[in-house]
């Protein structure tokens, strides 16, 4: 169950922590008729906390982002202008503060003629990359700046392709890759700087036949870089007690040990990996409030200070990812990261009884023992988590009756799972407490869409499996740019284990191209909001996946 990532997405006006927070929009006013550009003026609260970033939809597409990395206050400002068509438009100012609470306001705006829209122009947009009328391999390299007249400044720059919106960089300039399919392309690329005024440069281009080949992973690849970037990031990340924080404000044990999972592809991090693992064992619960032992809840975090919630999202997936941390961890080959796991034999089997507990005669695990549904998502990542443990315990511990006995839930799970496959490409995205399947909605992101990856993500099937090959070609047609980040207008999170499924599936074309556009986001950026623990930990698992290394 992600039910954190839902309240991210839909969460309004609400505050964990204490203050509310407010988003107020003082331009333009509720349904009023304004001329292009719409002069965007809005000040979000965070509570009690600093806001990260605020971010401008219009009619569902993201328009405008400001990271923010002040601080000293939690009310934050922005002042732009955006291009918009005429006609009615709804829009919605949304902002994030630092302990992930999402909040926002929607209004609708009529653009009339009043303010005549600015005249396009081609001279103020330089494409280096493709040629106009070139014959090129995908995925295809676009190179493009744009130079405002004297006094104003470049806010975006976007690639279309075919009229599609396929790219869109908050710079003067852009250098991302677009994979495309075989044949003819019309492109425009285009720019807005901060009167309004629109710039534009369009081109054709040809797709051939013969792909641009991906070259063969070396040490000193991109991908070597891409991990050890990801890995000093998110040192920076490391509370004193061991603790991987999500955000600066908060520890959510979930996240953290995705992150950790991350950081045991790259040698240098292993001791963040030992004091988070560290962390995990020195907060379970003996027992829970649900009478578990074994398990572990969320935390507020403020200068040290660690006050807990009670209560966390799920049962089923904190348990599960801990015992595949500490399977990753044992399984680096590090003679001390070794000896440590081998500390841990009572711990481990207590938190592995937590999906035993919680596991139901069809094999599925409840989220929680007062939260009933059998999600997709989680019974993949229990599923992984109980076959770790038993390596853990055939590996570390030569104890084989522990590793059949887990082996055995495993197998039940896996029953139980495969009980999900809908046909037709699709998964249901959970079971209800009365038994009934729930079927995706390919079009929502979260959980409906990106749920589909989490059988071949998980190892629960493999990339040869009929139904993993048709699940893809199924996700793939309902979100083709997903590896533009097209799903950013649902979810502002890169959601990089995605990337790390199409891995598995050996798309290597669009996870290249995902690759680049999270560097020019993030990497490049210094790892802005919404870039967070568990992001960094999958993008290291991504990278060193695509550099040879197995498992992902």
């Amino acid at each position: 169950m992600k039910i954190i990532l839902r309240l991210f997405i839909s969460l309004v006006a609400f505050s964990t922590i204490g203050l509310a927070q407010t988003m107020s929009v003082s331009s333009p006013a509720p349904d009023a008729t304004v001329g292009s550009p719409v002069q965007f003026t809005a000040t979000a609260n965070g509570g009690s906390r600093p806001v990260t970033a605020i971010k401008i939809y219009v009619d569902g597409q993201s328009m405008y982002t400001f990271n923010n990395t002040n601080f000293s206050t939690n009310s934050t400002s922005i002042n732009t202008s955006i291009a918009l068509a005429g006609g009615a438009h709804t829009a919605i100012v949304k902002a994030w503060n630092a302990a992930g609470t999402v909040f926002s306001n929607t209004l609708n705006v009529t653009v009339g003629s009043s303010t005549p829209a600015p005249t396009p122009s081609a001279s103020g947009i330089t494409v280096s990359s493709p040629a106009n009328g070139a014959t090129v391999g995908s995925p295809v390299n676009f190179v493009a700046s744009a130079t405002p007249p004297s006094g104003s400044t470049i806010s975006a720059m976007r690639i279309y392709v075919d009229g599609a919106s396929a790219y869109t960089v908050n710079a003067s300039s852009l250098n991302t890759a677009l994979a495309l399919a075989t044949g003819g392309h019309n492109v425009n690329v285009q720019a807005w700087d901060n009167t309004g005024a629109v710039y534009k440069n369009t081109l054709t281009i040809n797709v051939g036949s013969s792909t641009t080949p991906t070259p063969t992973p070396t040490t000193s690849s991109r991908y070597t870089n891409d991990l050890t970037a990801t890995a000093k990031w998110m040192a920076t990340t490391v509370a004193p007690d061991g603790a991987l924080l999500y955000g600066t404000q908060a520890i959510n044990p979930y996240y953290s040990n995705l992150a950790a999972i991350g950081l045991t592809k790259n040698a240098s991090s292993y001791g963040m990996v030992q004091g988070w693992m560290q962390w995990y064992i020195n907060h379970l619960n003996w027992p829970d409030k649900w009478g578990l032992y074994g398990t572990t809840y969320d935390y507020d975090y403020n200068n040290g200070a660690e006050v807990s919630h009670i209560d966390a999202d799920s049962t089923d997936s904190y348990a599960a990812t801990f015992l595949s941390l500490s399977w990753a961890y044992f399984n680096t080959g590090d003679a001390n990261a070794q000896s440590y796991v081998r500390t841990l034999s009572y711990q481990l089997d207590a938190i592995g009884q937590v999906l035993v507990q919680t596991q139901q005669p069809d094999g599925l695990t409840w989220a929680k023992p007062d939260y009933q549904i059998k999600y997709l998502m989680d019974n993949c990542e229990a599923y992984r988590g109980l076959r770790d443990l038993a390596l853990v315990f055939q590996n570390a511990f030569n104890d084989s009756a522990k590793a059949q006995f887990y082996n055995a839930k495993a197998d039940l799970m896996l029953q139980g799972i495969n009980g999900m496959y809908l046909g037709g490409g699709k998964w249901a995205v959970y079971k209800d407490g009365i038994g009934r399947l729930i079927a995706p909605i390919m079009t929502t992101w979260y959980a409906d869409a990106s749920a589909q990856m989490f059988p071949v993500m998980q190892g629960v099937i493999p990339p040869t499996d009929a139904r993993a090959v048709a699940t893809y070609n199924t996700f793939v047609a309902a979100w083709p740019g997903w590896q533009n980040l097209s799903f950013s207008s649902q979810d502002p999170f890169p959601w990089v284990m995605i990337a790390g499924a199409a891995a598995v599936m050996g798309d290597n074309a669009r996870v290249n191209t995902y690759i680049t556009n999270i560097e020019n986001m993030y990497v490049n950026q210094g790892f802005p909001w919404t870039f967070y623990n568990m992001e960094g930990g999958w993008f290291m698992r991504l990278n060193a996946y695509m550099n040879g290394k197995r498992p992902l």
